[in-house]
């Protein structure tokens, strides 16, 4: 990876707090290939390949894109494109030990298209808004062990964005600077001592928070990544590999599907369902507007209608794909609406789920 996108990987790392993070051009991708074949038997597999990407992004789920789904993928692919374009590379690219030409393809798909294949083949779709992810990683090589942070970068945090950026999980590095230092050290994050990691990662307000290590003994790679979720929830993957990229692709893939089984559900009639959501604070239709497109952007959701308007409260129908606690995973991943239990003793509290209007996002 050359240094400019290095650098602006870890412009990123320096945001310090994060909410939700929308992850845009979910049905985009670029492919480089070398000039070997005509331009269209070259569209063609540029095609392919642009839609494995993209479908391992909105479905969060690589292990599912498997050979039966990519057979149906090369021989549609085509037909899902909504526009290309073909530019010269000015670099060479390697093939068979030689430098050759090469050529970028940008390809956009129709998401209609990319969704209802998902859908078709009960895959789940995954919307444009994720969680945000603080990752604390640490390498051992040959029994020297290391944090990473964007003032202490390296080339396999580098890896790892880059892993993350392709499965369409937002992810953000510690700052590790004098704070971090004083709160947890390079063996809390080996060790996986989730009470030091939680608290040294309050000051970034991220979503969910991940700890990685990757050990490297005379070329044999393996790894563990922790997942740490706000509501308590903990997941653990074991990871291994012929070579360093094949561990952190692992890490990057298991990160993706444990958010994915919690926030994206398959579209199909047997999934849909139903509740009812009070929002109160609502005090102009403006409000009332915006809180009833952030609810009809939520990945989940099918629809949504307006119910009554009672003073500054609203309540809507929301019709989903998937259990409801999906639909709360996602909400909660906004400031904008926050969970306002009713007395027990409100008529409506075993009717609706609320919520306060917060206005912020």
């Amino acid at each position: 990876m050359n240094s400019r996108i290095f650098l602006l990987l870890i412009s990123v790392f320096c945001i310090t707090s994060v909410n939700a993070a929308p992850v845009k051009g979910l049905y985009g991708s670029e492919i480089n290939l070398p000039v070997t074949q005509s331009e269209e038997k070259m569209l063609t597999e540029a095609f392919y390949l642009a839609a494995k990407e993209v479908l391992i992004k909105v479905s969060g789920n690589k292990s599912a894109i498997d050979d039966g789904v990519l057979k149906q993928v090369r021989q549609k692919s085509s037909t899902w494109v909504a526009q290309h374009s073909i530019d010269s590379l000015s670099e060479l690219l390697p093939l068979e030990g030689e430098l050759v030409p090469g050529k970028k393809i940008k390809v956009t798909f129709y998401q209609e298209s990319i969704d209802g294949f998902l859908s078709k083949n009960n895959l789940p779709v995954w919307g444009e808004n994720r969680p945000s992810v603080l990752i604390w990683l640490v390498n051992e090589s040959n029994g020297v062990r290391s944090l990473s942070g964007s003032k202490a970068p390296t080339e396999i945090l580098n890896q790892f964005a880059v892993a993350a950026n392709s499965v369409g999980v937002p992810i953000y590095a510690p700052l590790l600077d004098d704070v971090d230092k004083s709160n947890i050290t390079t063996g809390d994050v080996w060790g996986f001592f989730e009470d030091r990691i939680i608290s040294a990662s309050q000051r970034y307000q991220t979503d969910a928070i991940a700890a990685l290590k990757v050990s490297n003994y005379a070329d044999d790679f393996s790894g563990n990544l922790l997942v740490l979720l706000k509501n308590g929830e903990t997941e653990r993957f074991a990871l291994s590999g012929e070579t360093l990229k094949g561990v952190i692709d692992q890490a990057s893939s298991s990160l993706a599907k444990a958010f994915s089984s919690r926030y994206a559900s398959v579209r199909n009639n047997n999934s849909a369902s139903k509740l009812d959501i009070q929002i109160s604070g609502v005090t102009s239709y403006s409000i009332m507007k915006k809180a009833q497109s952030y609810l009809e952007s939520i990945g989940v959701v099918r629809r949504v209608s307006l119910i009554q308007v009672d003073g500054e409260r609203v309540e809507f129908s929301v019709e989903i794909d998937g259990d409801k606690q999906k639909l709360f995973n996602s909400i909660s991943l906004s400031r904008l609406l926050v969970n306002a239990p009713l007395n027990a003793l409100d008529p409506d509290a075993n009717r609706v789920t609320s919520y306060q209007y917060s206005g912020v996002q």
